[in-house]
């Protein structure tokens, strides 16, 4: 008993080679884009999307067609779902959905996705805390008019780095 002891106290190296954040995963990309141009209805909390937001919805199918191994989260409302549904169909997978009332929810639903790509399909309002609980600094705000932002969150060397592009006329 005492020999494997010793052996065992022998093999055992006073500092770790590795910490738990060496092996930290993150997905390959997390796409934010807020829902496409909706309808405009007095009183109306859950609008769909109008022929232009269906046009915009299309061509950010299009434009993110090529991706393999998709993960797809939306806010429980149509407008949102609308927006990822062809989306969805070209990735063949399914739309999850996921409280816009829960932005920390969303965002640790998104990080568990390691070397995937992830989209979610959000609000003019909830997108900006969201790029912020993803870790960039930068400022970010969406005009209650302004569509066809598609943000990109990737990470080198461990730090989140944000792109923007346009989607859509």
């Amino acid at each position: 008993m005492i020999t494997v002891l010793f052996l065992y106290t022998g093999c055992v190296s006073s500092k770790p080679e590795y910490t738990v954040d060496d092996f930290k995963c993150y997905p390959n990309a997390v796409y934010l884009f807020r829902h496409a141009e909706k309808q405009i209805i007095k009183g109306e909390k859950n609008p769909e999307l109008t022929k232009k937001g269906f046009s915009r919805a299309a061509a950010l199918a299009d434009s993110l067609k090529s991706i393999q191994n998709g993960v797809i989260f939306s806010s429980e409302f149509s407008r949102t779902q609308q927006t990822v549904n062809l989306l969805s169909e070209k990735w063949e997978t399914e739309v999850m959905i996921h409280s816009a009332h829960d932005p920390e929810g969303q965002v640790e639903r998104a990080l568990d996705n390691c070397r995937k790509t992830v989209i979610i399909s959000g609000h003019s309002n909830t997108l900006p805390n969201l790029i912020k609980l993803f870790g960039v600094d930068d400022e970010i705000t969406i005009e209650d008019s302004q569509y066809g932002d598609l943000f990109m969150i990737q990470w080198i060397n461990g730090l989140p780095t944000l792109t923007t592009t346009q989607v859509g006329e």
